[in-house]
């Protein structure tokens, strides 16, 4: 058996969908999570070699708590967490029931909050009068429904846990947004850094508290051609309305254009931290729509 992989979720989660994704046919073994905090605890305590997260997505923003957590680690932590790898996957949410269910039977839906969310649109004109209940996870509440065996209670959840759970298709890509990209990331713990072949870096920048300090560190970046595809402002504890910076790259951390804007850097006297440093991973081809917004 190959590398054990802690994910959030279980057979059929999205999370189980983006590793599958991201490792191919390569042998695995995964620990199925109930929580993101369980994901962590698992890599903390040597129960995963590495922990799978989702950590933005295209249509509603950064996965927040994971990226606090990322950052807290890097921050507080002795024991670092590294990116070393990420990849993305088009979320399909579809609307499950057990054999021989129709949409006007159901009166209970379970979900995942995000899918609930970002399903809005088809559940007020669709079930506008049902009751919704947030589970933990999408494919978990897809068992659930598959173990109540009531024509009257449905799951928002993967076509691959409707397999999974011998469960019906009533509705597929219900959410709002046709084009639902969710980026995760592939995270180690105290892994040796080794940066060959990468093409993205995930960094932690903190700068002087002045006037245009970080047009300087940005400025660097123009300068040598490196493009800055991500930039979020943290908030520094106990220093109100202070703030570092969580910026990606598009170049590796061994590119020399890299190193020299490193060295610039800490001439100004900045502190710089490298959250991780991998391999870019491709977009998936989008649907072809006019329309980004479904209205069911």
């Amino acid at each position: 058996m190959g590398d054990k992989i802690a994910i959030q979720g279980y057979k059929g989660s999205f999370h189980d969908i983006a590793l599958n994704k991201l490792y191919g046919k390569k042998p695995k073994e995964v620990v199925y999570c109930k929580t993101i905090i369980n994901v962590f605890e698992a890599l903390e305590n040597d129960l995963a070699d590495y922990a799978l997260a989702a950590i933005g997505n295209n249509h509603y923003g950064d996965v927040n708590h994971v990226n606090d957590i990322l950052i807290n680690n890097r921050i507080l932590s002795s024991k670092p967490y590294f990116i070393i790898g990420e990849v993305y996957i088009n979320i399909s949410h579809c609307l499950l029931a057990i054999k021989g269910t129709k949409i006007s039977d159901i009166k209970t839906i379970y979900s995942q909050a995000p899918a609930i969310i970002q399903c809005f649109n088809f559940l007020h004109s669709r079930l506008n009068n049902v009751i919704v209940v947030e589970q933990d996870d999408t494919s978990l509440s897809a068992k659930l429904v598959s173990e109540i065996k009531n024509k009257t209670v449905a799951a928002i959840a993967s076509k691959e846990a409707a397999k999974i759970f011998d469960l019906d298709v009533l509705a597929e890509d219900i959410q709002d947004d046709i084009n639902d990209i969710y980026r995760f990331v592939l995270i180690g713990l105290n892994k040796p850094i080794s940066y060959k072949k990468a093409s993205r870096t995930s960094l932690l920048l903190s700068t002087h508290h002045k006037i245009g300090e970080l047009a300087k560190a940005l400025d660097l970046l123009a300068v040598n051609h490196i493009n800055l595809s991500y930039l979020q402002s943290i908030p520094i504890a106990n220093r109100p309305f202070e703030y570092r910076f969580h910026i990606i790259i598009d170049a590796g951390a061994e590119d020399k254009r890299v190193i020299k804007v490193m060295q610039e850097i800490n001439r100004l006297g900045y502190q710089l931290d490298i959250l991780g440093s991998y391999k870019k991973a491709s977009l998936p081809k989008l649907a072809n729509t006019h329309k980004r917004l479904k209205v069911w």
